[in-house]
């Protein structure tokens, strides 16, 4: 009977240092294909109630620059669609307006029209970047 609880354990140990390095092997692939610094970007820049211009800067460029609400709603573009002078990409949504030039490098310029509603606002400016998103939040008092 002892010898059978021996070898009943050595199985389960085995077993279970199996699982142990499969799901750390597995944690390891995932934290490698997500990207945690937002490809340089700022995660949040905040305007006053005046609004104003912000250049946002990252490590990577942008084929598609969006701007959205917390319900998704809102305005995109892509580099193969030229909304502006220079090559420049410009989405305009609400009250933030995103301008792109592709040429310049990784630069996003962000404007913010003055806020008279005495209220926060918020939306959401993405960029995609490879396969991910880099993501800004503006918050404007």
């Amino acid at each position: 009977m002892t010898q059978n609880k021996q070898k009943g354990t050595g199985r389960t140990t085995c077993h279970l240092i199996r699982c142990l390095i499969a799901f750390i092997s597995l944690s390891c692939l995932l934290i490698s294909c997500w990207n945690t610094d937002n490809y340089g970007y700022p995660s949040k820049i905040t305007f006053g109630k005046e609004g104003g211009n912000k250049v946002c800067s990252g490590t990577s460029s942008c084929y598609t620059v969006e701007i959205y609400n917390y319900n998704g709603d809102g305005e995109s573009a892509s580099i193969d669609v030229i909304k502006g002078e220079n090559d420049s990409v410009i989405v305009t949504y609400q009250w933030l307006t995103v301008t792109y030039k592709p040429s310049a490098g990784p630069q996003l310029k962000i404007t913010a029209q003055p806020n008279h509603t005495r209220k926060e606002r918020k939306l959401y400016v993405s960029g995609m970047v490879d396969d991910s998103f880099a993501e800004i939040k503006v918050v404007q008092h």
